[in-house]
């Protein structure tokens, strides 16, 4: 059961808060003491309490109630995507050492060199042209991955033909992406810049701290070659460059926030994206390595704070951006969302997040398999493209809501419940669900949410202005 909770901040201010409405007050420390029965209470909170009280603070919350997915709902997901990745290959000239199809990781497809199916490939990309309608202010992005994508360029080049005569007949824009090792740029940077790619970078700081990424042939570090090549795009094509180039970056035991900030910040004047290791389907028997080069992004980003030098912006910051969501969630947007969703009927909530093929991307693999996004493992193909398409829109549809029903009692009864953006595809126990003594790993008692509002509650006392900042030009829209 969910009901108020009383914290305090780290200057000892004393807040309730209340589940079922999602309002959060300070109140004065007497209070505290009657919601702990403590008999010695001065009796003006005493009546505030009850008054309180019998406008539902310090209640119990109602169980949410939860959606269903149906068909229309799965076909408009899938005929209303705005993003296509195609796995180009499988294979990469990098031997990364973190890397999700390595020996660090289980549960996906075995890696067999193999190249993307082009026939097929068109052929679902026509399928899903079919589906749109005509109309010039819709918008299509296209995505390249790996593998590294740039060791298959031919099939960009046919895609991006098919592309340029299926777009006039519908009337749409079309964006492109790639995500690159940059080994290869320097072969392709005339069709990536004519074409408007937008190009993400992986490099994960200086020389030292790009050293899990080296040539699979070689063993040797991948840093120079991606240097020369980066440095060849930005002066070939300085616009290009500076409004359609961003970097990635993967944080662990050989780099920090502060090295790969100041690297790639003085270098090319470019704020990165940074990743932590992902802790999702661990190989047992590499445990031991992944803990070695775990790092914490939370905590290498506050060791960068305490720095007089460093180029954090704000909206960056973990801090920042968890009181963003939790503003989006507990405050009058909670209610602008209500009214807007009452108003068309709409009733979108379910348990834990699983994205419905289509409803951010659809990835189309080297094995011809359909996935809601490159994030998760084979074993959820939501369909295969192989001669014919193959989505059987009735068994997701049942599968999902299967999903659901084994995860409801459990959200029901989870403080994180109406916000929670995990991904059940990427649970370690995912396995496990619907047997006895499942747990949720995200799931979120009352102990673990109250240090997450001290936190909150904290950091807001500690930065005012950021506060007015979130709740004036970001949260509330």
């Amino acid at each position: 059961m969910i009901s108020s909770i009383i914290h305090t901040s780290k200057y000892k201010n004393s807040y309730i808060y209340d589940h079922q409405s999602r309002l959060s007050m300070l109140i004065h420390p007497e209070l505290e003491k009657v919601y702990h029965k403590s008999t010695d209470v001065d009796p003006y909170y005493l009546k505030k309490y009850e008054y309180l009280k019998k406008h539902n603070f310090f209640s119990i919350s109602q169980p949410l109630t939860y959606g269903i997915i149906n068909e229309s709902t799965v076909m408009d997901t899938i005929a209303q995507t705005s993003q296509i990745v195609f796995e180009v290959t499988d294979f990469c000239n990098l031997e990364c050492t973190y890397c999700a199809y390595g020996e660090l990781y289980k549960g996906y497809d075995i890696r067999h060199r193999k190249e993307i199916n082009t026939h097929n490939a068109i052929n679902f990309l026509k399928y899903i042209f079919n589906l749109k309608h005509k109309n010039k202010d819709n918008k299509l992005f296209i995505g390249f991955y790996g593998g590294e994508p740039l060791l298959n360029g031919g099939f960009i080049k046919q895609i991006i033909a098919t592309v340029n005569q299926l777009k006039s007949k519908k009337e749409m824009e079309i964006e492109y992406n790639l995500t690159t090792n940059a080994t290869l740029l320097h072969k392709y940077i005339p069709l990536l810049v004519e074409n408007n790619f937008r190009l993400l970078i992986s490099l994960d700081g200086n020389e030292k701290n790009h050293s899990y990424r080296p040539f699979i042939k070689s063993k040797k570090n991948s840093f120079k070659k991606v240097i020369e090549n980066v440095d060849l795009l930005q002066r070939m094509y300085p616009e290009y460059f500076k409004s359609h180039v961003n970097f990635n970056a993967v944080l662990h035991d050989r780099n920090s926030v502060k090295d790969i900030y100041e690297f790639i910040h003085t270098r090319y004047n470019k704020i990165p994206r940074i990743a932590e290791l992902s802790p999702s389907d661990v190989n047992p028997d590499k445990e031991a390595l992944y803990n070695k080069m775990f790092q914490s992004r939370w905590k290498s980003e506050a060791e960068y704070q305490k720095d007089s030098s460093n180029l954090l912006e704000k909206n960056e910051l973990y801090y920042y951006r968890n009181l963003i969501d939790f503003f989006k969630y507990n405050s009058i947007n909670y209610y602008v969302s209500n009214i807007t969703d009452s108003l068309h009927n709409i009733e979108r909530k379910f348990s834990i997040s699983a994205c419905l093929p289509g409803q951010r991307k659809i990835l189309f693999t080297t094995n011809n398999k359909l996935l809601p996004c490159e994030r998760i493992s084979s074993k959820f193909s939501a369909g295969e493209m192989n001669e014919h398409l193959i989505i059987d829109i009735p068994e997701i549809a049942r599968r999902y809501n299967s999903y659901y029903d084994q995860m409801k009692e459990q959200c029901q009864n989870c403080y994180n419940s109406w916000s929670c953006v995990k991904c059940l595809f990427q649970m370690d126990n995912f396995d496990k669900l619907g047997t006895k003594g499942f747990v949720c790993e995200y799931f979120c008692d009352s102990e673990d949410y109250k240090n997450r509002l001290y936190r909150y509650f904290s950091s807001i006392e500690e930065n005012p202005k950021d506060f007015v900042e979130i709740i004036e030009n970001i949260v509330i829209i």
